[in-house]
């Protein structure tokens, strides 16, 4: 949105971020191009050595991200941890007493700031956020199936539970329709992003959006126009999007 009309051009660099020659060819691709600037995206936005390569070959950039990584001429994010807080929040106004939570891959900042929403919501309550609530998953379908089975094999599952994306929110579902559980009448799901599955797997699931195309718009604009970075918005709420998939839980 942000270049259409402008001189720029948009170009995209997959990157493998396991590599053991990441930042080699990071630094061999920002010294081929020549481009005026770049914008990070999480999870390598969240590793400040990238910003220190950046620095060093004196190539602007941007980093999105999901907590204050940067100053604001360097920087586009979110407030996923009071988003989440929200969404938890509302599942305790509903009733809801035991809340599992599977949290993304070890070592994102947003899976530290989403599992951080979910325990503050908790403890606000004072309720418990034990680690028997937790199930870590990858982001992945595949993974929140697996979390999602984790926790519903319990003695005593919970009646909700917040999972840290979309992807592995609909994984939940599965698994517990899978065991005959109803969402929401026995179990209620929440995700994380508002991503297009959300809308469309049944019952449409209740969410926190990700303001991403906005972030994306002024990671752009200040990209373009750098001397007025500072200038430029840095910091955009997450809105909690309620659909079909949470209820007052079973039993109260």
């Amino acid at each position: 949105d942000a270049i259409r009309d402008s001189e720029y051009a948009l170009v995209i660099h997959p990157v493998d971020r396991h590599s053991t020659t990441l930042f080699d060819n990071i630094r061999r691709f920002i010294e081929q191009q020549r481009l005026s600037g770049v914008m990070i995206l999480p999870p390598l936005s969240e590793n400040d050595a990238f910003a220190a390569l950046f620095d060093e070959l004196g190539c602007n950039y941007v980093r999105m991200g999901s907590a204050e990584l940067a100053d604001p001429a360097h920087l586009v994010q979110s407030n996923d941890r009071e988003g989440v807080r929200e969404a938890v929040d509302c599942l305790i106004a509903e009733g809801h007493r035991r809340i599992g939570l599977v949290e993304g891959p070890e070592g994102f900042r947003s899976a530290f700031e989403r599992r951080e929403g979910w325990r503050e919501a908790l403890a606000a309550h004072g309720l418990a956020c034990d680690d028997s609530l937790v199930a870590r998953g990858s982001y992945t379908f595949e993974t929140g199936k697996q979390a999602g089975a984790a926790l519903l094999d319990q003695a005593d599952p919970p009646t909700a539970i917040f999972a840290s994306n979309d992807v592995m929110a609909a994984g939940v579902v599965h698994v517990a329709r899978e065991r005959g559980l109803d969402v929401p009448r026995d179990l209620s799901v929440i995700g994380f992003d508002d991503t297009a599955i959300a809308a469309t797997i049944w019952p449409p699931l209740t969410t926190v959006r990700w303001p991403i195309r906005t972030m994306a718009r002024s990671a752009a604009r200040k990209l373009i126009h750098p001397e007025a970075a500072n200038r430029e918005q840095s910091r955009f709420p997450t809105e909690f999007v309620p659909r079909a998939s949470t209820a007052r839980p079973p039993r109260t």
